[in-house]
């Protein structure tokens, strides 16, 4: 939407059907056709809405009403699961409407696993986690970011804190080690 965003070269442009069609194409040609063995785990990303316009890209929170959410920003992503039954998906850096992507249980547990029926994993961004409480400052520190992430249908962090703080989350009773059972029986 903004030609300043810095990471426009990466994307097939901003429509919403064109996104869907080619991206669909990429992930059934990258995961082949078996019906039990993938060639390789297609990740669609940045999950949601993270195409500017901002200036930042780690902390940036998108205001988007619920017709520009469906029909611009996921269109793209309900084809890639539904349609191409994508693998993976990562969700981006920013907040949707005050909420961090990775702890966003709307979108990543309400949306993606219950409505569309995605049965993949989920991973953050690399350091996402870190910024829900350093740059989003949406929660106190990295033990609450990491039950809040498991909750909200995070299965793989490309950072620490999972590693770091899941027991002390179960520890602080934050978390239950069925949740994290759950999150991992998705891998």
């Amino acid at each position: 939407r903004d030609p300043r965003w810095g990471r426009g070269q990466e994307t097939y442009g901003e429509d919403p059907y064109l996104t869907a069609t080619m991206g669909s194409a990429f992930v059934e040609g990258l995961q082949g056709d078996d019906p039990h063995y993938l060639k390789a785990s297609a990740t669609a990303k940045h999950f949601v809405v993270h195409s500017g316009p901002e200036a930042v890209r780690d902390y940036y929170d998108a205001k988007v009403d619920e017709k520009d959410l469906r029909e611009t920003y996921l269109y793209a992503f309900h084809a890639l699961v539904s349609g191409a039954h994508v693998e993976s998906v990562m969700a981006a850096y920013n907040s949707v409407n005050g909420v961090p992507n990775s702890v966003n249980k709307m979108l990543l547990t309400d949306i993606l696993r219950k409505e569309w029926g995605f049965k993949g994993h989920v991973v953050t961004d690399c350091g996402a986690l870190d910024d829900v409480f350093q740059t989003h400052k949406s929660l106190p520190g990295p033990i609450e970011a990491a039950a809040a992430a498991i909750k909200a249908g995070i299965n793989l962090d490309c950072s620490t804190v999972l590693q770091e703080d899941v027991i002390k989350a179960i520890n602080q009773k934050l978390l239950t080690e069925k949740e994290v059972d759950d999150a991992l029986f998705a891998l």
